[in-house]
């Protein structure tokens, strides 16, 4: 093989693209003959290919594979439960918290009940240690009510549902279709 006069076909083949390829680029090194020199060939297939636009498609492109691949990790996290939604753990806390707060809120009235006429400090210490722990189990314990409304928590600390569920349906009864009034005749006047 002559390196300095090289058919299209060698050519392609010494920088392992197609003949095609090379018969598309119009500005590529030729000798007169129509051959390639193959040293100038060689510098003009590096040079193209390090000032190539194609290496902007090739960024787009990953960038694009990566994005994909990140939707589908995201979408497999969620699957598992690894994560949740803002929404979702937004009103879990907003009702965990509700219900510690009208919990500690009932302990007063609760045990005050309980403890008027007891003089022994360590009998209304144990009283209302005993209150505290059974509020931070129930905490701790806390299950969330899915698809379903936060209910409101009572003083006494129990858990009160709603009297309605959203069902989206439409309240009270149906609606009459609206009749025409009849028209009054107009009596002519007299003089």
């Amino acid at each position: 093989m002559n390196l300095g006069a090289m058919t299209q076909i060698q050519a392609a083949a010494l920088l392992s693209i197609a003949p095609r390829t090379m018969r598309d680029w119009v500005d590529a090194p030729r000798n007169d003959d129509g051959t390639y020199p193959g040293p100038a060939l060689v510098a003009y297939y590096v040079a193209k290919l390090c000032n190539s636009g194609d290496s902007e498609f090739d960024d787009q492109r990953q960038r694009l594979a990566a994005a994909q691949a990140e939707k589908v990790e995201h979408d497999n996290a969620v699957r598992r439960g690894d994560l949740a939604e803002r929404a979702a753990v937004e009103r879990f806390w907003t009702d965990c918290i509700a219900n510690a707060r009208a919990k500690a809120l009932a302990m007063p009235s609760k045990l005050s009940a309980r403890l008027v006429n007891i003089g022994d400090e360590n009998i209304i210490s144990a009283a209302i240690r005993a209150e505290v722990y059974a509020l931070l189990a129930e905490l701790a314990d806390y299950e969330p009510h899915d698809g379903e409304p936060a209910g409101v928590v009572s003083e006494t600390g129990e858990r009160v549902d709603p009297s309605t569920r959203p069902d989206r349906q439409p309240v009270g009864r149906s609606r009459k279709k609206a009749q025409q009034r009849k028209q009054r005749r107009t009596r002519a006047m007299e003089d």
